[in-house]
């Protein structure tokens, strides 16, 4: 009985849609990178952006591509967490622990020709 007054009360939605096939799109990077651009409108403010690998996850919203970026913010790390799905970013927020953005693998997250100074977006500065 404790279970089921504990589901009625979940938002979460259980979908008997099963987890898309399929690699990466290409694009993704650049559509999470292009996020983080319009987002963050003060660059100088943080710095050394990365990127994980992206994962499927499943959202309210449905299966989407998750991906985590990592940085500094005025020398505290911080998680934001990016949803793409069909070409399109669907969603985007501050990490939450469910996405589990602590525990991944990150590279410097490449944000095109021109478009910041570097020490601002994915290059790590020495640490001596």
């Amino acid at each position: 009985m404790l279970a089921l007054a504990l589901t009625a009360c979940s938002d979460l939605v259980l979908s008997t849609e099963d987890a898309p096939a399929g690699a990466v799109d290409p694009g993704a990077n650049a559509l999470v990178a292009n996020r983080v651009k319009a987002v963050f409108k003060d660059p100088a403010s943080y710095q050394a952006f990365e990127l994980a690998g992206l994962r499927w996850v499943h959202t309210l919203k449905g299966w989407s591509w998750l991906a985590c970026v990592r940085f500094q913010d005025h020398g505290h790390q911080r998680f934001y967490a990016v949803f793409v799905k069909d070409g399109a970013v669907v969603d985007d927020r501050y990490a939450v622990e469910t996405d589990a953005c602590q525990t991944q693998s990150y590279v410097p997250l490449d944000q095109g020709p021109g478009t910041a100074r570097p020490a601002a977006f994915g290059i790590q500065q020495p640490i001596y």
